[in-house]
């Protein structure tokens, strides 16, 4: 299996799109991917990687020394420098109130590009949304001040949105969410995105064809399902 091309076919196509063709690989379920309504930073953005998970808290300061915090900073930095790539951060705020302050603006999207980070998903907030350099971010709100914002945990199973991700799940995200890509589905999605493609093609012919009517159809419809 080409994994490095699999992850190409995937960047060219919507997260619905590759949930729509998933759904027709295992079946439907309500799991496995992100519940609400997450903020874009950009309408354009899509990103596919292998998520680095963190926690963190902005709500209120946390109780440990300049060297503890300095200590999860650094070797926070590290773990997203390495591992495969791409790489996506997925950050959990674990806070009261989460988003009350956020680290996701201007330096840390120039920090995480630099350390090879394709993007970052996060039910805190964002900010600097004009100085952000085009760098994705899929957060649960935005904010104009950095609160109390500290990493407390890294490489743990982090829940966003509804969507638990575990260190090294594939991750594809767009504006209208994000999802787990299973791997032992991995190899079988391109050709599944094909063939889901070419049925709704199929339909939307159809129906912008003249004398299109219900019967035409429930006909067609028959023939594709």
């Amino acid at each position: 299996m080409d994994t490095a091309a699999i992850i190409a076919t995937l960047r060219r196509h919507d997260t619905p799109t590759v949930w729509n063709a998933l759904t027709k690989l295992r079946g439907p379920r309500i799991e496995g991917l992100t519940l609400g309504a997450p903020i874009a930073s950009d309408p354009a953005l899509r990103m596919v990687g292998y998520a680095v998970t963190a926690r963190m808290t902005s709500d209120h300061p946390a109780p440990l020394t300049q060297a503890e915090k300095d200590r999860i900073r650094f070797a926070y930095y590290r773990m997203v420098g390495g591992g495969p790539g791409p790489r996506i951060v997925v950050m959990e705020d674990v806070g009261t109130r989460a988003g009350l302050g956020s680290i996701w603006g201007e330096v840390h999207a120039a920090i995480h590009r630099g350390l090879g980070c394709e993007g970052v998903i996060t039910n805190g907030a964002m900010r600097d949304l004009d100085a952000l350099d085009g760098f994705p971010i899929l957060a649960g709100s935005i904010c104009l001040g950095n609160g109390f914002t500290q990493i407390r945990e890294i490489g743990q199973p982090v829940t966003v949105f509804g969507l638990t991700v575990h260190p090294g799940d594939l991750i594809h995200a767009d504006r209208h969410g994000a999802m787990v890509v299973p791997a032992e589905h991995l190899s079988a999605l391109p050709g599944a995105i094909d063939a889901l493609l070419a049925g709704e093609q199929a339909l939307i012919r159809a129906a912008r064809t003249p004398g299109f009517d219900a019967e035409a159809l429930i006909s067609l419809w028959q023939k594709t399902h």
